[in-house]
C-alpha cells in the first residue's frame, strides 16, 4: 500500500482485514439514470484480489431492453486481469472502464471509452456515507464492510454518436469480505434520493413481505439507521414486483411509509450465481418524488424457474 492510498479512509481504499482466502471480494457500484426516457445506468466491479481478477463494466438499459443480448449497452466483462498498482478507487480497467479519488468521501471522476459508449462523469456526494452492520448470516459472511452514500451524477454519456447529458440524484456503495455463496438467500435491495433526503434498505427472506435487515433515513441533515420495517410487493411484473411499499422506523423512532412504481428492470448475473432484477423506480414518500432503483434478487437456479414460469412470482 503506497503512502497516498494508505492515507486515503477505509471506505475508499482495499480494506486492512484481507485475509488469504481466494474469494476475497471488494466491489464499487456507482449509479446513474434519466428518468424522462427511463434510462438507467450502473458503473459496477469488483476485485478479487488474490485471484489476480477484475469483473465488470457499464450497463446501460431501459425497460422494454433490458437483458444484456438488447439492452442499450454492456461491458460488463468477467474475468479481467486485476491492473497493476489498482486501487478501489484508482483504476483503470482492461475494457478501459476507470475510476479515480478527487476528494475522499466526496468526489470521484468515471470514465469509459470503448464499443460506441463514451462516459465523462463526475460523482459529488450531497450527504453522509452510511455503514450497513451486518445483521444477517448471509450478510455477515459474504460483506463484513458495506457503505453506501446519497449524491449527484454529472457529466455525459456519449452513445453511438448521441451524447446524452447527465444530471441525476445518485448512489454509490462498496463493500469487502469473501463472497462464497455457497447458499444463495433471496432478498432485496433498494433505496431512494431527493436532494436533500434519501432512503436504503436490504431485505432478506421469501414472499412478498420481506423483514429489512438494514439501512438507513436521510431527512433534516440527520442520518438515521434502519431498526425494523417491511418491504411489502403489492403487484407483480414479469420478473419481479411492479409497485412496492415500505414501513420502517430508524433508531430516532421517525417512522417512513414510501410507495414505489418499479420499472421493468435489468436481468443481471454479474455473480453468476445469483439473478438480480435491477430496476429503475420512482419512489413517494411525504409526497416528495424520489428517483432511485428496487434490486429483486435470487439464486439463479430459481430465477430460471421463475423465467419458465415454473415458479410464480412472490414464493
Amino acid at each position: 500500500m503506497s503512502l497516498q492510498t494508505a492515507a486515503l479512509p477505509v471506505a475508499d481504499r482495499f480494506s486492512d482485514a484481507r485475509d488469504d482466502d481466494p474469494y476475497w471480494n471488494e466491489s464499487v457500484w456507482f449509479s446513474f439514470n434519466k428518468p424522462d426516457e427511463k434510462i438507467n445506468g450502473i458503473i459496477h466491479y469488483y476485485f478479487r484480489p488474490n485471484m489476480g481478477m477484475l469483473n465488470g463494466g457499464p450497463i446501460l438499459w431501459q425497460p422494454d431492453r433490458n437483458c444484456f443480448w438488447n439492452c442499450l449497452f454492456f461491458d460488463w466483462a468477467h474475468l479481467q486481469a486485476l491492473p497493476p498498482g489498482a486501487e478501489k478507487f484508482d483504476m483503470t480497467a482492461g475494457n478501459s472502464l476507470s475510476c479515480r479519488v478527487i476528494e475522499p468521501l466526496t468526489r470521484y471522476a468515471i470514465g469509459y471509452d470503448r464499443e460506441g459508449l463514451k462516459l465523462d462523469l463526475t460523482w459529488d456526494a450531497i450527504g453522509p456515507m452510511h455503514e450497513l452492520k451486518p445483521a444477517h448470516s448471509v450478510q455477515e459472511k459474504n460483506a463484513r464492510y458495506h457503505l453506501e452514500q446519497p449524491g449527484r451524477m454529472t457529466g455525459t454519456a456519449e452513445l453511438n454518436g448521441r451524447v446524452i447529458p447527465i444530471d441525476c440524484l445518485s448512489m454509490r456503495d462498496a463493500s469487502a469480505g469473501p463472497r462464497t455463496y455457497d447458499k444463495i438467500a433471496s432478498g432485496s435491495y433498494f433505496w431512494g434520493v431527493a436532494d436533500d433526503r434519501c432512503f436504503h434498505a436490504i431485505t432478506m427472506g421469501e414472499g412478498p413481505v420481506r423483514d429489512i435487515i438494514g439501512g438507513f433515513i436521510w431527512k433534516d441533515e440527520v442520518m438515521s439507521s434502519l431498526v425494523s420495517g417491511t418491504r411489502t410487493a403489492l403487484e407483480y411484473g414479469t420478473y419481479g414486483p411492479s409497485r412496492v411499499r415500505i414501513e420502517a422506523i430508524d433508531g430516532l423512532g421517525r417512522e417512513v411509509v414510501i410507495d414505489g412504481k418499479v420499472e421493468q428492470g435489468l436481468i443481471h448475473t454479474g455473480y453468476t450465481t445469483h439473478t438480480v432484477v435491477w430496476s429503475l423506480t420512482e419512489w413517494t414518500w411525504d409526497g416528495v418524488t424520489h428517483w432511485g432503483e428496487h434490486q429483486e434478487f435470487c439464486s439463479a437456479r430459481k430465477f430460471r424457474a421463475i423465467a419458465r414460469g415454473e415458479l410464480p412470482l412472490g414464493q
